[in-house]
């Protein structure tokens, strides 16, 4: 299917899904609202829900959660179903795109089983974190949480292209080493390939943008948290966008002030220069993550006839599930107005 990519596709194909997208952008909760959901509590915040679009997944699953685990479930079975919506609607290449796209909810379910096995979760509370929009359905990840052993899990991919990564727990790998290195195989596979046409382009640069963010938010969390260069420097993803892998590799040995000059003309340091040097690991990911999610509100804009406003609104709804996800989590665990906010990432 990657092979496809480098295709071209009618103008009217882009046409029908962006005005699909468009129509659902609109059901994004307003930004005004959050200020009214940091003042309400967990029952009030759930009720709220009810009036959006995730009433049917709260409706669904009240008979079997409440309070943050109904909202915890609720908003991990609303973007499941709009990602799967979004691969329905669509055909040819914006479809192509969209799936290959989806893919790395494959890995984020993968992880989280395996972590979640490793260190004694229950299987509701693993099913929770999981987002069935990728290749496969939430019925085989179901199959895999009723798997007694990791070797179960893992054998469970044999054949597929990573299996020979996965493998590598049964053989006394860390699990974070792994988890790293799907992470790179799910990048390397996109933003390695050649772009033939303006619609692959704009497709793998948006790959090639989460890279620089994601590498970004390693280095800075690693070097902040006294990592030493060493450990860091494998976790780098290649491909970036701005940031090459070498870039990436110098700022791994780099001292927190040398990387603030470094990185001054990088596409992502609006608004972060001096956050970089003054505060939490947590407000420089969330600002990274706000530069991110504008660059690409812009670039739809620029470009509307094109992957990007699909790609856009697959953004800013990640960032409202989070969102609301922190704010219940904080609700529930009493922290202050203020500290919930900072979590956020407000778009």
């Amino acid at each position: 299917m990657i092979s496809k990519i480098i295709k071209r596709t009618k103008i009217s194909e882009w046409a029908y899904i962006v005005a699909r997208v468009k129509v659902m952008k609109r059901k994004l909760i307003p930004i005004e609202d959050y200020n009214k959901l940091l003042n309400m509590d967990l029952n009030e915040i759930a009720r709220y829900l009810e009036e959006t679009e995730y009433k049917k997944e709260i409706d669904e699953l009240a008979f079997r959660y409440s309070g943050v685990n109904l909202i915890d479930h609720a908003l991990s079975l609303n973007l499941s179903r709009i990602y799967s919506k979004l691969i329905r609607i669509s055909k040819g290449l914006p479809k192509d795109l969209i799936v290959l796209y989806l893919r790395k909810w494959d890995f984020w379910n993968i992880k989280n089983i395996l972590r979640g096995k490793m260190f004694g979760f229950s299987n509701e509370e693993i099913e929770a974190t999981l987002v069935p929009a990728g290749e496969f359905d939430g019925e085989f990840f179901k199959t895999l949480l009723a798997k007694e052993s990791i070797e179960e899990i893992v054998n469970a991919f044999k054949g597929k292209p990573f299996y020979s990564i996965l493998e590598k727990i049964l053989h006394g790998a860390r699990l974070s080493d792994v988890e790293d290195e799907l992470d790179k195989f799910y990048y390397t596979s996109i933003a390695g390939l050649s772009a033939e046409s303006l619609d692959s382009k704009y497709f793998i640069d948006f790959i090639r943008m989460e890279i620089d963010i994601v590498n970004m938010k390693t280095i800075i969390r690693l070097k902040k948290e006294g990592v030493p260069a060493e450990e860091i420097i494998p976790k780098i993803i290649p491909y970036g966008y701005q940031l090459t892998e070498d870039e990436a590799r110098k700022l791994a040995a780099m001292e927190m002030e040398e990387i603030y000059k470094a990185i001054e003309n990088y596409w992502f340091v609006k608004d972060l220069k001096e956050a970089l040097m003054t505060q939490p690991i947590s407000k420089i990911e969330n600002a990274l993550t706000r530069i991110w999610a504008e660059r690409m509100i812009k670039k739809a804009s620029n470009y509307p006839l094109s992957i990007l406003p699909v790609l856009s609104y697959m953004l800013l709804k990640k960032i409202e599930v989070d969102n609301l996800r922190i704010l219940a989590r904080g609700k529930e665990s009493g922290m202050s107005v203020e500290d919930i906010r900072e979590q956020m990432v407000i778009v």
